[in-house]
């Protein structure tokens, strides 16, 4: 028995191969047989969501201010509480790490598809194959962000001997799981984008929630560039951008008012009118957070994040709010100079166009290409600055300087992808370098709490729920 917590949270799918048992189909039990069971997995909301919100609250862009009347810190869980204090054992014997629990969960669907499509009913080859690859992505994604929240970052040194996550390759939760070197899980999720890209579909199917060819190109570009290995990295993101490109401009977009204020259980954010992640041009392959919002309404920048922003970038305009609602009574602008974040509904946390974009100009860059780092730059930056105030940038604004031209490509990764989860793992990698190094420190008057670049405290710790089944796993420190 205790082999099999791997995922303690885990829907009522039962697989064909359980058949072999009594040759019976259960009652009341769902168990997929025909290629559009398969597909329909792919469709369920419960893969359309991605990670924990919570991974930012570790991070140099959350504020959680602990005085009234704004007090945003008591209003989260415990658990948010000890993420945003850096705490090591975060959820007790008892409680859920969604992270965890739901991102196998996820798993368990993939695998349940990638392991049983190809011998279902119905449907012709290329179908069965194409929902399989989009699987297999699914499974990458998956396991790439598990392994960047509970192990330490890539390093080609030491991925090899460094404590990773369980792979998971079959939908059985009886399966003996080990914790896989980070080395191990790379080299999976490599293998399982390389296996899905030959039969990923060029055009989505029904919704972006769906995987693309674009999207697999993407997420190697993600992966090398975690990696270090930034000639892969902007090739992937060349790739990608030859299948989509399109950025659109913010300067179209605008604040909702009157947006339904306050907010009600239920009802939409309203705060703009940026569409939804499934319907945004910019979106490569769609997900959301558990609870949509992520941390909108629920954090504030911090001053090191708002000093990135001016009052002419459209993405500080159209995400953040002096206040919530955005009027009196209360305005956390007048009282710590930052604003609280607000990113309309069902925003994207997954693969985007701008994030691509972002890759290959860190590439560029890192490859001393000052001129082709800048054009990336500016072209994302003409889509999110007000016209009066845009200004294309030429490596002589930075003295002809690389770490000038890749601080100032690092500084506009911070600006757009705040909050979609992606800082904390950015945090990890660049604190291998000296040069880039960061020390975050959270205050919950009167106490200030500090995380060291490289500190073990990055790590979550694995669940206890599925550890205390598996007392063979490495603990992390």
């Amino acid at each position: 028995m205790k082999k099999k917590y791997l995922y303690i949270i885990l829907v009522l799918v039962t697989l064909s191969s359980c058949k072999k048992f009594l040759e019976i189909k259960p009652k009341n039990v769902f168990i997929p047989t025909t290629f559009t069971d398969y597909e329909n997995m792919l469709n369920a909301a419960t893969v359309n969501l991605l990670g924990d919100y919570s991974v930012d609250l570790q991070t140099d862009d959350a504020f959680l201010p602990n005085d009234a009347p704004g007090n945003l810190y008591t209003t989260q869980p415990l658990t948010g509480r000890e993420i945003y204090t850096f705490q090591k054992n975060i959820f007790g014997q008892g409680d859920n790490d969604v992270l965890w629990s739901e991102g196998y969960k996820r798993v368990f669907y993939f695998n349940s598809v990638i392991n049983n499509v190809m011998a279902s009913v119905g449907g012709t080859d290329s179908a069965k194959r194409s929902v399989r690859a989009e699987a297999l992505l699914g499974r990458a994604i998956e396991h790439l962000t598990l392994v960047n929240a509970y192990a330490q970052h890539y390093d080609p040194a030491t991925a090899a001997t460094e404590p990773g996550v369980p792979i998971s390759l079959v939908a059985d939760i009886n399966a003996k799981h080990v914790r896989n070197t980070v080395k191990e899980v790379y080299d999976q999720v490599l293998a399982d984008i390389n296996a899905a890209i030959a039969d990923l579909p060029v055009q989505h199917k029904l919704t972006k929630f769906r995987a693309c060819k674009a999207g697999g190109y993407a997420l190697l570009s993600r992966v090398y560039l975690f990696m270090g290995d930034y000639a892969n990295s902007s090739k992937y993101a060349d790739l990608t951008l030859t299948l989509q490109s399109t950025l659109v401009n913010m300067n179209n977009y605008k604040v909702i008012i009157p947006g339904p204020f306050p907010y009600t259980p239920g009802a939409p954010l309203g705060w703009t009118n940026i569409p939804d992640g499934q319907f945004n041009v910019e979106t490569i392959v769609a997900r959301t957070f558990l609870r949509p919002f992520g941390l909108g309404m629920f954090v504030c920048a911090s001053t090191d994040l708002t000093a990135l922003f001016t009052n002419n970038d459209m993405r500080w305009t159209l995400y953040y709010a002096n206040g919530w609602p955005p009027a009196p009574p209360y305005s956390y602008m007048s009282r710590y100079g930052v604003k609280i974040y607000l990113r309309g509904d069902y925003y994207n946390n997954c693969l985007g166009v701008p994030e691509v974009y972002l890759n290959r100009a860190e590439c560029r860059a890192r490859a001393n290409d000052l001129t082709g780092a800048l054009a990336d730059i500016n072209l994302l930056r003409a889509n999110r600055i007000t016209p009066a105030a845009y200004k294309a940038f030429a490596p002589s604004d930075f003295n002809n300087d690389p770490v000038q031209v890749l601080t100032f490509v690092l500084q506009e990764r911070r600006r757009e992808l705040a909050f979609t989860g992606m800082r904390s793992i950015d945090l990890k990698r660049l604190n291998k370098d000296t040069r880039f190094q960061t020390t975050v420190t959270h205050t919950v008057s009167p106490t200030t709490y500090v995380l060291q670049p490289n500190s073990p405290d990055y790590l979550r710790q694995i669940w206890p729920a599925a550890s205390v089944f598996n007392p063979n796993w490495t603990l992390n420190p």
